[in-house]
């Protein structure tokens, strides 16, 4: 089976840290072979009954609790602490993405099903829609945290750490880059999430004592509500595999089950033999020595013991640790049981010792206790066949340890396969934007449709009626501007009598903005990523996102509300994802240019952060005050449903809603801007966020337009 193979490699560790970028593309050279290696059905992999998934959760559910016992006698030693390290540093990986792999199954495109609403109130739980920080991720960063980790963030330092054993990264890099790839693997996806969620709490870190981690163990339960209002995880998810099975599916998401859980009993074995071992007396300092023996070489090397310089017993660490910390234990560095009174800790290491400063107060610590529990059964200076066959055990699980000095190619493949996307019509691209998967030359289309649009709106931007305020406040933020604004828009509407539309009008203007309208929020799906979603500026956007699309409910849900209305005035548009709506001769081709900016730009949540922090406000402010109250006025008149925009007028209000959340983000994200060479940042970030708000209905004219499409290309270069 290949998976013992990737247990000694780093592959899986790049695989994981590319997947973590939101912008990332896998690449189909590299990423996607992997991916389809490790969940390729015939890997195997023994053939199994089929079973209905109440019978696959319930054998889940009875294996995770069989696994806990195990993870509960290895941890039973008197050197547990070194295995609590051991199971804390290998759940990292999962435990700090845990939902992430649910980030891409929404789109513009699929906005409208009940299925994807269902799968995106599962993952706002994970995320804890509406707070920062507030993620699963970042409750168990904060275990981390009180163990003293120093790589407690996903990303490239814990793809890298020592602390963390290879075979751990082989199934979040795999669940992560799967999500990247939705339309490919959504069926697999549901089943290994519904597997996830019926074994609940990790069996490792299910085994741990009450006083090992700082909150209860049930704040990692995959498959238990996270607050008492909202539905249990473990039912939303197994409703969401049954729809699909119900349609036909079954295999597939079946498939995805019994991946995940094999990928978890595999994952398990390997992390209880590692825990054993860490149980054993010389486990830790071994480590310790073997990580450090390349560097330690070059300082260090012509200090003498047993007759042999230092340099020979790093080089010569592949033998493993019963020589080495043999000859450590009897030299006159350590003396047994008195750490105080150890040359190696007192004096070598000390202050004004060689090796001042190359161990971390963590590291030394370790040493001391090392020394404190010499002569102990099974050390360095026991004896013995059992002493021997334990260092033996060591010897053969360091040969899949990590160093941090190896490379990992963690650079994301931003660039998908060759290709030419060309330069079509808004019109034509509309279709291949509203999916998470980027046919050739997508992205690039993608980049250069913003950059030129972007441009435009910045054509005499200082000299624009109206917009964001040429400088920002760092004192008083935007709450203040944000209220004039809504009151500006109030009292031009009370003295502005604009006339009611004809129906024919009326209908004609509601569906030319349905290529707008029925993508509702798709400015912001790039801050479904896991990690933005949860950020502090982030989550005010995700929260935005999530209200758009009703908040899981689909008889909320906006596109589905504006169809109804559009149904109402007598027109009937097929679905929003198919080659039918993009081509539907009822619309203009300028119908489908704002649109195509939205998705655009969506594909890029932190090259064009600040412009979307703009453009986000721009459309949260738009109908707040006049518009809206047009468009219900008109509506009423001609006998139309008013929910829509009764609903927008409410949601996006500045106070409490939308608008307020929009401002609270450009103030949030400003505000965590570094300082360079004593000069503010955010002085250039915040005019690209006044570029992103003016986007929303950037400058007309042939001027305007050879200003962007110029500008766009000096850029570039």
């Amino acid at each position: 089976m290949p998976w013992g193979k990737a247990v000694t490699n780093v592959e899986y560790r790049a695989l994981y840290a590319r997947a973590l970028d939101p912008e990332a593309c896998p690449s189909p050279d590299t990423d996607l072979p992997m991916v389809r290696a490790a969940i390729d059905p015939a890997a195997g992999r023994r053939d199994e009954p089929e079973r209905d998934l109440a019978g696959l959760v319930d054998e889940a559910c009875r294996w995770a609790a069989e696994r806990r016992q195990g993870f509960r006698s290895v941890l039973d030693s008197p050197h547990r602490a070194s295995g609590l390290r051991c199971v804390l540093g290998n759940c990292a990986p999962l435990a700090l993405s845990a939902g992430a792999w649910l980030q891409w199954l929404s789109s513009a495109g699929n906005a409208e099903s009940e299925l994807t609403l269902t799968l995106l109130r599962l993952y706002s739980s994970d995320l804890g829609v509406g707070y920062p920080l507030a993620d699963r991720g970042s409750a168990y960063r904060a275990v981390l945290r009180a163990h003293r980790f120093k790589d407690e963030a996903p990303g490239p330092r814990l793809a890298a750490s020592d602390q963390v054993e290879s075979f751990s990264f082989r199934l979040p890099a795999v669940l992560l880059t799967m999500s990247r790839l939705p339309d490919r693997f959504r069926l697999e996806l549901v089943g290994a999430d519904l597997c996830l969620r019926a074994v609940g709490v990790l069996p490792p870190l299910a085994a741990l004592a009450p006083g090992d981690l700082p909150v209860p163990v049930d704040a990692f339960d995959l498959g238990r509500a996270r607050t008492p209002d909202e539905p249990v995880p473990l039912d939303l998810a197994l409703a969401a595999a049954q729809a699909l099975v119900d349609r036909g599916d079954g295999d597939r998401v079946r498939h995805g089950f019994r991946w995940a859980a094999e990928e978890l009993a595999l994952w398990c074995d390997a992390l209880e033999r590692e825990t054993r071992l860490a149980t054993h007396p010389d486990y830790p300092v071994w480590r310790l020595i073997w990580n450090r023996a390349r560097q330690a070489s070059v300082y260090h090397g012509q200090f003498p013991l047993e007759g042999r310089p230092l340099a020979e017993w790093f080089a010569d660490v592949d033998a493993g640790p019963s020589g080495f910390l043999r000859a450590l234990a009897r030299s006159t560095l350590v003396r047994p049981g008195e750490p105080d009174r150890s040359p190696l800790v007192c004096g070598l290491i000390g202050e004004k010792g060689r090796m001042f400063r190359v161990f971390t107060e963590q590291e030394i610590a370790l040493l001391r206790d090392w020394i404190t529990h010499l002569p102990q059964e099974g050390s360095a200076l026991g004896a013995g066949e059992d002493a021997d066959e334990r260092h033996r055990r060591l010897r053969v699980a360091q040969c899949s340890w990590h160093r941090s000095d190896t490379k990992i190619d963690a650079h994301p493949a931003h660039a998908p396969a060759a290709g030419d996307f060309g330069r079509p019509t808004a019109r034509s691209a509309y279709r291949a934007l509203l999916s998470r998967t980027e046919p050739p030359g997508l992205r690039q289309f993608a980049h250069r449709y913003v950059r030129r649009w972007l441009a435009r709106s910045r054509f005499r931007m200082d000299k624009a009626e109206r917009g964001l305020p040429a400088r920002w406040d760092p004192d008083n933020g935007l709450r203040g501007w944000l209220a004039a604004e809504h009151d500006r828009h109030g009292a031009a509407w009370a003295t502005h009598d604009t006339p009611l539309p004809s129906r024919e009008e009326l209908v004609e203007s509601t569906l030319q903005l349905a290529p707008l309208i029925l993508i509702d929020g798709g400015w912001l799906q790039g801050y479904t990523d896991y990690r933005l979603a949860s950020s502090p500026a982030g989550h005010f956007l995700f929260q935005t996102y999530w209200d758009e699309l009703g908040n899981g409910i689909w008889r909320q849900n906006h596109p589905k509300i504006y169809r109804d209305l559009l149904r109402e005035m007598g027109v009937e548009l097929p679905p929003t994802d198919s080659e039918e709506f993009a081509a539907w001769p009822g619309f203009d081709d300028r119908s489908f240019a704002l649109p195509v900016f939205w998705l655009c730009m969506a594909k890029f949540p932190q090259t064009f952060a600040p412009e979307i922090l703009g453009l986000n406000l721009a459309m949260e402010l738009s109908g707040v005050g006049g518009s809206y109250r047009d468009a219900q006025v008109a509506l009423r008149h001609h006998g139309f449903s008013t929910q829509f925009v009764d609903l927008h007028n409410t949601i996006d209000n500045v106070s409490t809603g939308h608008s307020a959340w929009a401002v609270d983000a450009i103030d949030t994200f400003l505000a965590e801007q570094p300082d360079l060479a004593g000069r503010r940042t955010t002085d250039a970030v915040w005019q690209r966020i006044r570029g992103g708000y003016r986007s929303l209905s950037p400058p007309q004219g042939l001027a305007a337009g050879v200003y962007g499409a110029l500008t766009a290309e000096i850029g570039r270069r």
